[in-house]
């Protein structure tokens, strides 16, 4: 296989020259130029992409830390990472931690260690606030994804999860209904927290009544949350309206309403949050009105933050916030 050196001799040049070439500088005479790109494609000769990065210091490459690569959740996200990325020609590394702090740290250490220009970091749990630590502390390039850590000085791309919980309770308001209820996801995330304060906000702020029923507390899944519907609809609890802080326990809620014989959106209306799918695949659900996450954009924002402080490394902090999207489907009008 030929080397630079190969190259230069060849041509008849310095290995300088070719390296002018090769990385597409000025200070090259057009017949040099042409000489030594017709001795490169004599010999197929492909630069040592490593060895360039040294010499550049620069690889072109940035690298993602989430947990799940395989939930189809997360799909849109990765798709807006990858195409913000190839648009601006850089690769990009996706490790997946699977919930195991020790593995993404280690795939922080990987990926700061020289093979990216920066990292990406994403998660909303609790637990992740040593991952974002770690990522903003091992790089001054990188981007935190659903982190509100104020006192974390890195870049970082948010929604607005407060704001988009305050809408759908409004919508469920305005239309008129008066026993509302809020059904939670796992509290164990900071956009559990987040939403549950939107709708205490929004039920206070139009002099909703709220009690010890008005907030049942489930997790990311169907069966907590269809276990608890069907707890407080079997006391002789009937609200008309529920507000749910993601669309799998909204989903738990659905299968105790239809299994009690609730018309939905008649005697029942349910907003979820995420524009997910159910976990049940043998159970027909009405299509269900949400707070969509706009996670492509967020991805490509992501991207385009990071890529910015690669090109400006003593610019101020950036946050880039992002808003919900209600949409409205069968479950409410």
């Amino acid at each position: 296989m030929a080397t630079i050196t190969d190259i230069a001799r060849q041509a008849n040049v310095s290995r300088t020259l070719v390296s002018r070439v090769l990385n597409n500088k000025p200070g090259v005479s057009p017949e040099n130029r042409k000489r030594i790109l017709e001795v490169i494609e004599q010999n197929h000769y492909i630069p040592n992409g490593l060895a360039k990065s040294l010499v550049l210091r620069k690889t072109n490459t940035i690298g993602v830390v989430m947990n799940d690569l395989c939930n189809d959740f997360f799909f849109q996200l990765i798709a807006g990472l990858q195409d913000a990325a190839e648009a601006r020609d850089y690769n990009i590394l996706f490790c997946s931690g699977r919930r195991d702090m020790a593995a993404k740290l280690k795939y922080v250490d990987y990926l700061t260690g020289g093979c990216t220009d920066g990292i990406i970091a994403y998660g909303s749990c609790h637990d992740d606030e040593g991952l974002f630590r770690y990522a903003a502390e091992k790089s001054a390039n990188c981007v935190l994804i659903e982190s509100n850590l104020s006192d974390c000085t890195a870049d970082r791309i948010l929604l607005d999860n407060f704001h988009g919980a305050y809408a759908a309770t409004e919508h469920l308001i305005r239309q008129g209904r008066k026993h509302i209820i809020h059904v939670t996801c796992d509290m164990n995330y900071d956009v559990g927290l987040e939403r549950l304060n939107g709708f205490v906000q929004a039920m206070h702020d139009y002099r909703m009544p709220l009690g010890p029923d008005s907030i049942l507390y489930a997790d990311h899944f169907e069966d907590i949350a269809c276990q608890q519907m069907k707890k407080r609809l079997s006391a002789g609890i009937r609200p008309d309206a529920c507000f749910a802080g993601a669309d799998k326990p909204a989903f738990g809620v659905l299968r105790a309403a239809m299994e009690a014989g609730l018309s939905v959106p008649a005697d029942l209306a349910v907003i979820g949050f995420d524009d997910d799918v159910p976990d049940s695949k043998d159970i027909l659900f009405p299509p269900l009105s949400t707070m969509r996450q706009p996670l492509y954009e967020m991805g490509k924002a992501g991207v385009t933050l990071l890529l910015d402080r690669i090109a400006h490394p003593d610019r101020e902090t950036a946050t880039k916030t992002f808003q919900a999207e209600l949409v409205l489907r069968k479950t409410c009008p």
